[in-house]
C-alpha cells in the first residue's frame, strides 16, 4: 500500500473515532450535553428539519431542571422520560447525523465521495489510457494501413471506433490539432505542418525535433502522445 493510501486511511480512522466520541456526549453528560450538540449540529449543518429537531431536546431538559423526582410517582416518571429521551434518543440522533456534521464546508451531501474514491478513479482512468495508447502502438507497428482506416491518432475527429488514450497522429492531423499536441503557437505550427509536407511526414519524435528545430525537453513532455503513421493520400 502507498504511503499517501496509508496517510489518508489513518485521517479516515482518526476523524471515526473523533465523530464517534462526539456522539457519545450525551452518554457521558447523562444527556445534559443533548442540547448543545443538536445547537452545534443545526449551525454546522444549516438544514431547517436539524434546527426543528432541538425544540424536543429544550423541552425535555426543561422537564428534567423543573420537575422534581420525589413529589411524585408522576413527576418521577416524568423526569425519567426526560433523562431518557436526551440519553438515549440523543445518542441515537447523534450517531444519526454525525456524517453530515462533520462533513468538510463546501460539500454536498449528494455529491460528496471520499479523497481517495477519487484517486484511485483518476489512477485508474490513467493506467488506462496508457494501456489503450501501448495497443494502439502494437496495431500501428504491425499493420499500418489497418491503423489508419481506424483513425488512430486523428485526435481533430468526433467518431473514432479504436480507443487509443489520446495518441497524435502527427503525420495527419491538421495543423490546430499539432499546436494542441505540442503545445506550440500556430505561426510555430505552421512551421511544422510545412517541414512534414516537404519531407512526406516524420519518423519519430527525434527526426521531428531535428527538422523543425524542437528542443528535445519540449517534446519529451508530450513524447508518450506522439504516434507517426504514415501520410494519408
Amino acid at each position: 500500500m502507498a504511503d499517501w493510501e496509508r496517510s489518508i486511511r489513518r485521517a479516515r480512522l482518526l476523524r471515526a473515532v473523533l465523530t464517534t466520541l462526539w456522539a457519545l456526549l450525551p452518554v457521558c453528560t447523562l444527556g445534559f450535553a443533548t442540547v448543545p450538540m443538536m445547537i452545534h449540529a443545526a449551525a454546522r449543518m444549516q438544514r431547517w428539519w436539524q434546527a426543528v429537531a432541538t425544540a424536543p431536546y429544550l423541552a425535555a431538559t426543561a422537564l428534567v431542571f423543573t420537575v422534581d423526582p420525589d413529589v411524585s410517582a408522576t413527576s418521577e416518571t416524568v423526569f425519567g422520560a426526560g433523562m431518557f429521551f436526551n440519553l438515549v434518543v440523543g445518542t441515537g440522533h447523534a450517531f444519526a447525523i454525525r456524517g453530515a456534521v462533520w462533513r468538510p464546508h463546501g460539500t454536498d451531501h449528494h455529491t460528496f465521495r471520499p479523497l481517495l474514491e477519487k484517486q484511485r478513479e483518476a489512477l485508474a482512468a490513467q493506467r488506462d489510457a496508457q494501456a489503450a495508447r501501448e495497443a494502439a502502438r502494437a496495431l500501428a507497428a504491425s499493420d499500418p494501413r489497418q491503423a489508419l482506416e481506424l483513425r488512430i491518432g486523428r485526435v481533430d475527429l468526433g467518431d473514432r471506433p479504436f480507443p487509443d488514450g489520446g495518441l497524435v497522429d502527427v503525420n495527419n492531423v491538421p495543423e490546430t490539432a499539432l499546436a494542441e499536441a505540442l503545445h506550440l503557437p500556430a505561426p510555430r505550427a505552421a512551421e511544422v505542418a510545412r517541414a512534414r509536407g516537404q519531407l512526406g511526414g516524420f519518423s519519430s519524435v527525434a527526426e521531428l525535433s531535428v527538422t523543425t528545430d524542437l528542443p528535445p525537453r519540449h517534446l519529451d513532455a508530450v513524447a508518450d502522445r506522439l504516434i507517426f503513421l504514415p501520410p494519408s493520400p
